[in-house]
């Protein structure tokens, strides 16, 4: 009779040496059930022979594939027959890479050990800022309190080390060293993504006083691999070198968008 597996498991009629007859039939059903079992098993369901999607090796690499590759399984829940235990097992191994490659790219990370989020907090040393509208300085970076991955190589650019979505970050002081009645001292700051103005503002005192300029720029956008990025700074108001200067800028990657 047909196999009754893997709708239901078989019941057997345990046999008595020298009192049951055993039939062809007895063993053709046990063929039918056993010949069930490896069809629903399928073959070698102990190895995986891996998957690379859209061509991407294993273990993937930060930006080798887009996010617009398509989950291995597509139903979400849905109920869902596959031919055999060893389909089934291999569609949920594929389904695991996929997740672990998507996790991996939307924070930026690669291999098989992960890691932190790119980021970094680098400091500017005090400097003299020349008189003049609109003659915009670059500050000079000297010292990075965080910097793992290496985006300040000296000079006055930070380069992110991918292309994503980042978070920055931007605190600057400046403070006339002449005090003159009733004058008005002006410094602008500008943060610049290689050769385009991102995120500016400007701040306005009384050189009388004795209070400093503080100005803190916030932004969030796209920035590629190998762009620069630098803080500049300008003033007017005041006289040639009168004016020091420091800033601190802190970068954080929030998300791949490759």
């Amino acid at each position: 009779m047909p196999a009754v597996y893997p709708m239901s498991v078989k019941s057997w009629t345990p046999k008595v040496d020298q009192v049951d007859t055993i039939w062809a039939a007895h063993v053709n059903d046990m063929q039918n059930e056993l010949a069930a079992i490896e069809k629903t098993i399928g073959t070698n369901p102990h190895a995986w022979t891996g998957w690379s999607p859209s061509g991407t090796t294993w273990p993937p690499k930060a930006g080798s594939m887009t996010l617009k590759t398509p989950a291995p399984v597509s139903n979400f829940g849905a109920s869902k027959t596959f031919a055999n235990v060893t389909d089934r097992l291999k569609a949920l191994q594929q389904q695991t890479t996929w997740l672990t490659l998507m996790t991996q790219l939307l924070v930026g990370q690669s291999g098989t050990k992960p890691s932190k989020p790119a980021a970094a907090v680098i400091r500017a040393p005090g400097m003299k800022v020349p008189a003049g509208e609109g003659k915009w300085v670059p500050f000079k970076w000297g010292a990075a309190d965080y910097d793992p991955n290496k985006m300040y190589q000296g000079g006055s650019n930070i380069v992110a080390p991918m292309t994503g979505f980042w978070d920055v970050s931007v605190s600057v002081w400046a403070d006339s060293t002449t005090r003159r009645p009733n004058d008005l001292h002006f410094v602008h700051v500008r943060l610049m993504r290689g050769n385009d103005e991102i995120a500016g503002q400007d701040s306005l005192i009384e050189t009388q006083t004795w209070i400093r300029h503080r100005i803190n720029i916030s932004w969030q956008g796209r920035w590629n691999s190998g762009i620069p990025m630098q803080v500049q700074v300008s003033q007017h108001g005041a006289s040639d070198n009168t004016v020091d200067a420091n800033a601190t800028i802190s970068v954080s990657f929030v998300r791949d968008l490759t």
